[in-house]
Parts: structure tokens; C-alpha cells; sequence
């Protein structure tokens, strides 16, 4: 299951998209305060669940405002037994400039750990990685790197997203994605299929329809398989996301959302 958390509640955060090329709404989509939380099944099997967290204060980070956001994953039920993860990723989002100050993952996966922080210094455009020791988290080692101006981190690029106008997107046209992960830049791709509306916890809601452009690789059986459900209004929350796996079908959907910023487009 490690794959898993990697591949689906991280992949399809969407890295960075580059502020320059799209066209954003005169509102922010989320506040501080907001709590999303997802469950994940396979068939009827309950697989894993994951939270989405925005503080309720604002941090000062490289004497900048910023959002601290948590992304928090668990399996459930026998897959806890089998191979238990407790992963975290988290970053510091700066309020104005909508880039990351600070950026840290936390992984426990089985038997697997992996525990770092990474600091961004725009001005330069480099970032700092510290590797710290897989249980005390002590610092291990230090890699200064190059990255491209204004890039993203693995959860900032979500939240971004979640910025861009969709009214100005034309059907089919694919988001150039770009984010810094595991020591180098790491380009995706996500395409604008259209809009449906689809049956949620909460009701039936207008939404967009996304398919990341991914790889094949061990998780999914086939390339592009996997499709993300966003709420069509100026939250944009994820709803769902669908994928055939080689042991059947991943469908992850929203179980709880508070604190939104706006409506949900709900269809009464």
C-alpha cells in the first residue's frame, strides 16, 4: 500500500502550476479553519483514509504570512494490519505570493520511514533539503538544489489549483504541472476533461472533471486511469477520485468538509 498514498493522495495534488500561465479568481478558495477529510475503498473494502487541514492562525515563515496545511493518511481496516501507514506531508504557504516558505514529509509506511524538511529561499531560487534520521528525526544531512522561480511543493500545488479560474479553460487543454520532490524536479501533467455533476454525502454538485497524465507503473493498471472530481464553484474541494487498480477499483470520496470559505454548488 505504500504506492498507494504516494501515487494517488500525493500524485494528484497536481505539483506546481506556474501563476504566470493561468488566470486566477478575485477570491481565495479556502481559509483558515478548513477541514476536508476522504475515505478510500476498494470494492467494499474500507482501504485508507487521509485529512486535509488548514491552520486557523496565520505563521510567519522567512518573514512571510503564511497558511501552515497538513495532508495526513492512514490505512483502515486489514490493510492496517497488513502494512500500516502514518504519513504526513505538510507545508507553509505564503498568503501573498502563493508559493511554499517550508515544506516537510514525515513517512511511515510498513517498515519504510523517510523524514525531511525543505526550505525555499525564492530570491535565489534554490531549496534546502534536510534529511533527518528515519526515527529520531535528528539532522542526518544537508543538499542545497536549484529550482525553477516560484516553484511548488507537493501540497501547495493542490491549493493552488484550487486558484485558477476554470471559466477561462477550454475543455481538453492539458495544466503544465511542475513540482520539486525526492531531490529533483518533477513534471506532471493534468487534463481538463469537462464538468459533471455528481452524487456526493452532501448532495448532488456541479463539478470539474480532471485526469492526470501519469506514468504507468505498479499502482495502476493502465495509463490514465485515474480521474479527480473538483467541486465547480470557487472552493474547488476534491470530491472524488476514481482509479482501476490491478486488484479492482480505488474510488476515494469526501467524507467530511467544514470551515469552507464558499457555497458548494450544490444542484437542489
Amino acid at each position: 500500500m505504500k504506492l498507494f498514498f504516494l501515487s494517488l493522495f500525493i500524485l494528484i495534488t497536481f505539483g506546481n502550476v506556474n501563476g504566470q500561465d493561468y488566470v486566477l479568481t478575485e477570491e481565495m478558495p479556502f481559509k483558515p479553519g478548513e477541514y476536508l477529510e476522504m475515505k478510500a475503498s476498494i470494492g467494499f473494502i474500507k482501504a485508507a483514509q487521509a485529512s486535509f487541514s488548514v491552520s486557523d492562525v496565520i505563521y510567519t515563515v522567512n518573514n512571510r504570512p503564511t497558511w501552515k496545511i497538513d495532508i495526513n493518511a492512514k490505512t483502515s481496516g486489514m490493510f492496517d494490519l497488513f502494512s500500516p501507514v502514518r504519513d504526513n506531508w505538510g507545508t507553509y504557504y505564503d498568503t501573498t505570493e502563493l508559493i511554499p516558505q517550508r515544506f516537510y514529509r514525515y513517512i511511515r509506511e510498513g517498515r519504510f520511514r523517510k523524514n525531511e524538511i525543505l526550505y525555499f529561499d525564492h530570491d535565489n531560487d534554490s531549496v534546502k533539503v534536510t534529511k533527518l534520521h528515519k526515527e529520531t528525526r535528528k539532522l542526518e544531512k544537508t543538499i542545497d538544489h536549484a529550482v525553477p522561480n516560484n516553484v511548488q511543493d507537493m501540497v501547495t500545488g493542490y491549493y493552488y489549483l484550487r486558484s485558477i479560474d476554470f471559466s477561462k479553460l477550454k475543455v481538453g487543454e492539458i495544466i503544465t504541472i511542475t513540482t520539486f520532490f525526492d531531490d529533483k524536479e518533477q513534471p506532471f501533467r493534468v487534463k481538463f476533461t469537462g464538468r459533471e455533476v455528481i452524487k456526493t454525502k452532501f448532495g448532488r454538485i456541479r463539478s470539474v472533471v480532471l485526469v492526470p497524465i501519469i506514468e504507468k507503473d505498479s499502482l495502476f493498471e493502465e495509463d490514465n486511469t485515474l480521474k479527480v472530481w473538483l467541486s465547480d464553484d470557487l472552493n474547488k474541494i476534491p470530491l472524488k477520485f476514481q482509479a482501476k487498480i490491478y486488484v479492482g477499483y480505488l474510488k476515494v470520496e469526501i467524507k467530511k468538509a467544514r470551515n469552507l470559505k464558499h457555497p458548494l454548488a450544490i444542484v437542489e
